[in-house]
């Protein structure tokens, strides 16, 4: 029996009768509940084992798709080994089998010095509004602005962010949920989910694909989807989406997981592996 809203379930259940699947999560705000301290967040105990039963099963593939780094996910997201992991908003990515293949993996010297100036110019944007903490990462660097307590300071700060180091040549700006992330390479979420689903021979139109995330840099990805040709996409929490489906909270992705893992439990076991 299902909890689910009926048309999730249905959607649900027509995707788990194909023979390839690729389920894709944003990691905080999805797997994880979003917290004061980013190195404190952990997929719900809920999710975590569900992922990994997942992720062994033949035909399907399991994906993280965030904007924390590479390390951090498999830091704190207790990642199947098998899975693919997308960091960075899609300038880092490690294929099923570990090996870093995205775009962090070739810059530059002048790339490197423009990551290396736009750290520093947010470094001095947080020391002047307490409570803010920099991000830094291969290929940029995010200013976050969760833990100031005045809502003006937070404003401010992410203002002198998108006005300063943000509006330079070079630099690609993504604003997600108190967080202006910039980076020197021209990627996102969607570029990435569709180069996955390619590298799984899931090709646009065929269905197979279920992304849930809940933040403004989730709806790149959920606009390369196509729920009308049997893509799911989930939207967590409130807010404008693209997204044909909505949830709660991370406990509701929970929720979806097992769901996907019970359909996927009924369907034939003689099926077309593609790897």
């Amino acid at each position: 029996m299902s909890f689910l809203e009926p048309n999730l379930d249905a959607a649900l259940t027509d995707l788990t009768r194909r023979p390839q699947v690729l389920v894709a999560l944003d990691f905080d705000g999805v797997l994880a509940p979003i917290v004061p301290e980013p190195d404190a967040a952990r997929t719900l105990p809920r999710s975590a084992p569900v992922l990994h039963a997942l992720a062994a099963l033949d035909g399907v593939h399991v994906a993280l798709v965030s904007g924390r780094t590479l390390d951090d996910l498999r830091h704190l997201a207790d990642p199947p080994p098998s899975a693919s992991l997308v960091g960075s908003h899609g300038a880092q990515v490690a294929d099923e089998h570990g090996q870093d293949v995205g775009a962090a993996t070739t810059l530059d010297e002048g790339s490197r010095n423009l990551v290396a100036r736009t750290s520093t110019a947010l470094h001095e944007i947080s020391a002047r509004y307490p409570g803010t903490f920099v991000e830094d990462k291969p290929v940029g660097a995010a200013l976050h602005t969760r833990q100031i307590a005045v809502r003006e300071d937070a404003v401010a700060a992410a203002q002198s962010a998108v006005q300063g180091p943000g509006s330079w040549p070079g630099v690609r700006m993504t604003l997600g949920k108190e967080v202006v992330d910039l980076s020197v390479v021209d990627v996102d979420k969607g570029v990435a989910l569709l180069q996955l689903r390619e590298a799984i021979g899931l090709p646009p139109g065929s269905g197979g694909v279920v992304y849930i995330g809940d933040d403004v840099t989730d709806e790149d990805a959920f606009a390369v989807l196509d729920d009308a040709a049997g893509d799911v996409t989930v939207k967590v929490g409130e807010g404008k989406t693209g997204a044909r489906h909505r949830i709660d909270d991370p406990d509701a992705v929970a929720d979806v997981l097992l769901r996907i893992l019970d359909l996927l439990g009924t369907r034939p076991a003689t099926r077309t592996v593609m790897r």
